[in-house]
């Protein structure tokens, strides 16, 4: 039958019956070499419907194209069902999560004039780091603890890059637990009293504080907020760079 027909009967679109043709997953059976009309047999209509059923299921046209040159058993497609199943459920949860984002940042958006930065998950990578750590009755004594650090670091060690970590903050009672770091452009044996390590690479959902240290607080709010609508949970110390 002429390729019209064919496509009345698939309820596809000569279009799309070209585009499967020119991209291997249907071809004619026959191609008139004077008229260049394409002819299709009524057992194609059966791999055509294959094509469809793959196509509404979510699956990319070279693996609709690897799947149809397998002779796929029964209990073969169940296990390709099952794996299919669990990727859109992966998928659903990740856009259930990236959706709370979204409303998080138009709450953020509603109450803050300008609005704030957002939140981004990013991946760090190692490095080496040398840091020294105290217990700081004040946040402003992080400054002295960084001229410490620093006094005893020669400058051709380290990065531009200055960073605390904070194993424990005020709120949380007694002591703040402060670690003061320069990043190193290659390890080191540091003087004594501090403390050169590989800081490993994490996932860190971070976000960029414009203004004074008065309104951080306003900051970490949004990043806390933000945490409680989302599947992440806080390993390790709070950083700061």
């Amino acid at each position: 039958m002429r390729i019209g027909d064919f496509a009345r009967l698939g309820n596809v679109s000569v279009r799309a019956l070209r585009f499967y043709d020119a991209t291997g997953l249907l071809g004619a059976m026959h191609v008139d070499p004077d008229s260049g009309y394409r002819h299709y047999g009524p057992d194609q209509i059966v791999r055509l419907h294959q094509i469809r059923a793959f196509q509404d299921l979510g699956f990319s046209l070279a693996e609709i194209r690897e799947l149809l040159s397998r002779d796929l058993s029964a209990s073969s497609m169940r296990d390709l069902m099952e794996q299919r199943r669990s990727e859109l459920k992966r998928h659903i949860c990740e856009d259930i999560a990236r959706l709370s984002r979204v409303e998080q940042r138009l709450q953020d958006l509603a109450g803050r004039n300008g609005g704030p930065s957002p939140i981004l998950v990013r991946e760090t990578r190692e490095a080496w780091i040398v840091s020294l750590r105290e217990k700081l009755r004040c946040y402003e004594e992080a400054e002295e603890l960084f001229r410490e650090l620093e006094r005893r670091v020669p400058q051709r060690w380290v990065t531009g890059e200055r960073a605390a970590f904070w194993h424990m903050c005020e709120q949380r009672g007694g002591r703040i637990d402060c670690e003061a770091i320069r990043y190193l452009k290659r390890p080191v044996a540091p003087a004594r009293g501090l403390r050169s390590y590989r800081l490993p690479g994490a996932t860190i959902a971070s976000i960029f504080h414009t203004g004074s240290e008065d309104t951080v607080s306003k900051s970490y709010g949004q990043l806390n907020r933000w945490l409680a609508n989302s599947d992440f949970r806080l390993q390790g110390a709070k950083r700061e760079i």
